[in-house]
């Protein structure tokens, strides 16, 4: 039986998008132009988000628009970081307890730098006494490297990981399609969180609020029930059927802006949208009301006999980015 206390969302991160700035280098005038557009949307509709929560009683942080810059270390270097879009990548909090979590990924080495402003001052003004963790910092090239050759490096992404009361969901570290994290990493994260904390598998690799989405008590949404774990078996759930690409999505991969300049200069920023065209990636404001990332008729009929209310919400630009908004 897993121990499931439903609080409310009280307090979140939602991303930033980069300023426009880094655009005036560029000659390629359907390159700036397609770019500006995507960059001001997606600041927009963040903004729009955070109007949301706010409405619903819930306090948002946000980190800045920060301009793009080159980034190196000893031993890598990135020419265009990944903009501080995504929070839930790689922090999360659980009890008193804030971890910042890194992963192989050369360009989000430096990703924790844009969120630790916001952690600390949540550290430091929180009515409870929290504890910051930060993974240790690891040793990387400019080149993706698969995550079962960077063992015994300590890497994980927090998506990979959902809460739920006592116990803590994970995907798999890795496997030979490919992953989030190491089994160090993984090891790392549980010795450093309490010991009353229950682990429990889901049976797939990467990012575990891209598989599973936790609506309520004894209620879970998922597009693959070979996803549920064993032990969550007596759970209902929401079954999203997978469907092709619509024609928002067709259109901008045919373009000549998205098959030659942006997969030039910017393919690591490119999300991998070809599985679903409704995101399970969700955002429960409580377990009676649920954010979600597009519209689905039969979802939101699915969710009413359990008594939670859809809030869809458009974000124009979700087939563009990998899209972990908020954590």
């Amino acid at each position: 039986m897993i121990y499931t206390e439903w609080d409310s969302l009280k307090r979140v991160i939602v991303g930033s998008a980069y300023s426009t700035s880094f655009l005036k280098d560029f000659t390629d005038q359907e390159f700036v132009e397609g770019m500006t557009q995507i960059l001001e949307e997606t600041e927009e509709d963040l903004c729009a988000l955070a109007k949301l929560l706010e409405q619903h009683s819930v306090t948002v942080y946000r980190p800045p628009q920060f301009d793009l810059k080159p980034q190196q270390g000893s031993t890598w270097s990135v020419d265009y970081p990944y903009p501080p879009l995504c929070p839930r990548d790689f922090n999360f909090v659980y009890a008193n307890f804030i971890i910042s979590t890194v992963g192989g990924d050369p360009n989000r080495i430096n990703e924790h730098e844009f969120f630790n402003p916001i952690l600390l001052e949540h550290q430091q003004t929180s009515e409870i006494s929290n504890r910051l963790i930060s993974m240790p910092r690891p040793s990387l090239t400019s080149e993706y490297i698969p995550y079962a050759d960077l063992e015994p490096q300590i890497l994980f992404h927090s998506a990979n990981i959902l809460k739920c009361g006592d116990t803590l969901l994970h995907t798999q570290p890795y496997n030979d399609q490919g992953g989030r994290g190491t089994t160090h990493g993984l090891g790392w994260l549980k010795s450093m969180l309490p010991r009353w904390i229950r682990w429990i598998e889901i049976p797939a690799t990467g990012h575990a609020d891209g598989k599973l989405a936790l609506l309520k008590p004894g209620v879970m949404m998922c597009w693959d029930p070979k996803h549920i774990p064993q032990e969550m078996s007596s759970w209902k759930y929401i079954q999203v059927e997978t469907r092709a690409k619509d024609e928002q999505l067709e259109k901008l991969q045919l373009s000549p802006f998205y098959k030659t300049s942006v997969k030039q200069w910017l393919n690591h920023w490119i999300g991998q949208v070809d599985e679903t065209c409704f995101d399970i990636n969700v955002i429960s404001i409580d377990d009676r009301t649920v954010i979600t990332n597009g519209y689905n008729k039969q979802v939101e009929q699915q969710m009413k006999q359990h008594s939670i209310t859809m809030i869809p919400f458009n974000f124009r630009h979700k087939y563009f980015w990998t899209v972990d908004y908020i954590v």
